[in-house]
């Protein structure tokens, strides 16, 4: 009977102790923890916060309407978008067609048919005046220098007669829209007019519409991504690593 009044005393005695270490504990913990969000919050937030530049890269491809005839013209351009608001980029293009048919002619029986190359450099200006989550709106302004270069040859043989070149000017200007299912890149879509300011072969007219279709990749959004999945594995809030990636690339 003593014997058991003694243990249940000791008891007694060290509860209040456990008690207390345990509260302790709890509280470091729950410091620990809110630490852990604040910091979380301070990290994430050097990530995503706006930057003046950001990386672009498009792949172009573009429609226009020469003589009357419709070509392609591909390409792509590699520049930044400064303040969400300017995107300035330098672009390189090609067109290649071996029968301009606006421009075959015959000599005698024979047909020449008109082949046509034009390949240039680009500054394009962008200003973005709509820029949502899912979509953004522009109007691109774009100047371009190059060389284009004609010549003719015979159905018959591929005698080549008539071979031109000469400096190109053209200017482009219109409005685009993109779609974007994911940050990363989008599709994006444009309308407008272009000019050949200045064309040492006269004859060609590229004065005309012309519509652009392109796949517009964003790097910053990519890197930022990457960083905030790696920021969750750091404080271990992606328990689910496919679902916190899925999260990431879609909100």
């Amino acid at each position: 009977m003593v014997l058991n009044k003694i243990k249940c005393f000791k008891i007694q005695k060290q509860f209040p102790i456990s008690l207390c270490l345990l509260l302790l504990s709890f509280l470091s913990f729950s410091q620990s923890v809110k630490l852990s969000k604040q910091q979380f919050i301070i990290d994430s937030n050097k990530i995503v916060k706006p930057r003046l530049a950001r990386p672009q890269f498009r792949v172009d491809n573009r429609t226009i309407f020469p003589s009357k005839q419709r070509l392609n013209i591909t390409g792509f351009d590699a520049g930044v978008v400064l303040k969400e608001k300017l995107r300035v980029t330098l672009g390189y293009y090609s067109l290649s067609t071996t029968n301009l048919t606006s421009l075959n002619k015959s000599i005698g029986s024979v047909l020449y048919k008109a082949n046509y190359n034009l390949n240039y450099v680009a500054l394009n200006l962008e200003f973005i005046y709509k820029d949502a989550r899912f979509f953004s709106l522009g109007m691109p302004v774009e100047i371009g220098l190059g060389q284009n270069k004609l010549k003719f040859n015979s159905t018959e043989d591929q005698t080549e007669i008539d071979k031109k070149s000469g400096t190109i000017i053209l200017t482009y200007f219109g409005l685009s829209g993109t779609f974007k299912p994911i940050r990363w890149f989008g599709l994006k879509v444009s309308v407008g007019y272009k000019k050949a300011v200045f064309n040492q072969l006269k004859e060609l007219n590229f004065d005309g519409l012309y519509t652009s279709v392109g796949l517009a990749i964003d790097f910053r959004e990519i890197i930022t991504d990457g960083r905030m999945y790696a920021l969750k594995r750091k404080y271990r809030k992606n328990y689910n690593s496919i679902g916190t990636a899925v999260d990431l690339i879609t909100d």
